[in-house]
């Protein structure tokens, strides 16, 4: 499971996929559930914390598709 911690307006939310490539088949999409710049607070997979250089959904995207 992958479970992003983000901030939106300066409140933390957290929102699950059931794993990282349906993540990234969603931020495909025309009308994606993120906007590239909103920034993550921390992202896991399957309970472990991913190393993120960017920690934005643009760099979280990014390792994703590159890991």
């Amino acid at each position: 499971m992958l479970k992003i911690t983000y901030l939106d307006s300066g409140i933390e939310k957290t929102k699950e996929y059931k794993n990282g490539d349906q993540f990234v088949a969603i931020q495909q999409l025309e009308v994606p559930d993120f906007e590239d710049y909103v920034k993550i607070v921390q992202a896991t997979e399957d309970n472990q914390k991913l190393p993120l250089k960017d920690s934005t959904m643009y760099g979280l995207y990014n390792y994703l598709i590159n890991k």
